[in-house]
């Protein structure tokens, strides 16, 4: 077995329908990272989130623009503050989650 690794989920969070610079909230979190030389991540849709100004939102049967999605990585220290400060110099509208993990690669 690989040996564990120290670091950060980080987790970011944002309805479909918030947008920056026209495009989707998640899809310019994903860019910054992908500068940074972060490729490895993993995208979530959920079925109902709640904001911090109390509105819900969700996917609907005909609607799925509230659609809350989420964007996570696993990363080391250093990566983990390089992307944050990124996606906050750029101005992006996000809520984000960080808390630490361990953390290894297994079967290879």
């Amino acid at each position: 077995m690989s040996e564990w690794q120290h670091g950060y989920e980080v987790i970011f969070m944002a309805p479909e329908s918030r947008r920056h610079h026209g495009k989707p909230v998640i899809d310019a979190v994903a860019e910054q990272a992908k500068t940074l030389g972060i490729e490895r991540m993993t995208r979530r849709t959920a079925s109902e989130g709640t904001g911090a100004d109390g509105r819900t939102h969700s996917a609907h049967f005909f609607e799925l623009a509230d659609q809350p999605i989420e964007l996570l990585f696993v990363l080391d220290k250093t990566l983990t503050e390089r992307l944050i400060d990124a996606v906050d110099q750029a101005g992006i509208d996000v809520f984000v989650l960080r808390r630490e993990v361990n953390y290894a690669q297994l079967g290879g």
